[in-house]
């Protein structure tokens, strides 16, 4: 994190105008069109968003993923999974812009509600239900470059056919990551979450380490209609 802070500063003071890339899907700051692709693989899933700009403030998406590990986050007690198909909807609620003459700061509420359908390590049937919310940033360092930040807590629930009861899994995660516009329609992105984790199970409850990975790109206007 130290390595892409200093990145972001170095940036900022080479460049007089910030933009960043025009769409973001990761971050804080709306996407400008409808049929904004994003495809990215990592840990725990390989996934598929297709984002759209909604009215007044709110951009939309529908998201399939192949999930294999836990749905949430890395959680150590959590690696029941062994493969599964994840189906859920981001929304995004762009809160605020502040423009200064070298950095622009967009920062947003997002709510991703899904649910999982999995087997598991035990050969057992597993249903989950994730609530996730966040509040990306999106810290536009020069014309090409936007530093993602912000913090994300990814609850899940997970229900399978032979333990009676559920676990529950509950990360605090900071993130870190960067959009970069590598062409006029094209985004690469990379973005790292770690944080603590409490997990309930069976009445009782623990505080572990968590975190995901995710690296891919956006896409918009590249299939002419």
């Amino acid at each position: 994190m130290r390595a892409i802070g200093v990145c972001a500063l170095v940036l900022a003071l080479a460049s007089p105008v910030s933009a960043g890339p025009a769409s973001s899907t990761i971050g804080g700051r709306r996407v400008q069109q409808d049929d904004v692709h994003n495809v990215g693989v990592g840990y725990p899933s390989l996934f598929y968003e297709w984002w759209n700009r909604g009215a007044r403030k709110l951009d939309w998406a529908l998201k399939g993923a192949l999930v294999y590990g836990d749905w949430a986050t890395s959680l150590a007690p959590g690696r029941f999974i062994r493969i599964g198909f994840g189906l859920s909807s981001p929304l995004r609620w762009h809160l605020a812009t502040k423009r200064r003459s070298r950095v622009t700061n967009d920062v947003a509420f997002r709510f991703t509600p899904g649910i999982l359908l999995a087997g598991n390590r035990a050969d057992a049937f597993t249903f989950g239900v994730k609530a996730e919310v966040a509040a990306p940033v999106s810290i536009d360092v020069h014309e090409r470059v936007s530093v993602i930040t912000g913090g994300t807590i990814p609850f899940a629930v997970y229900i399978n056919n032979r333990d009676i009861g559920a676990a529950g899994f509950i990360p605090l995660l900071v993130r870190t990551g960067v959009e970069i516009a590598a062409a006029r329609h094209v985004s690469p992105f990379f973005l790292f979450e770690l944080g603590p984790g409490i997990v309930i199970r069976g009445g009782d409850a623990d505080v572990h380490f968590a975190w995901r990975l995710s690296a891919g790109t956006s896409f918009w206007g590249v299939i002419r209609r």
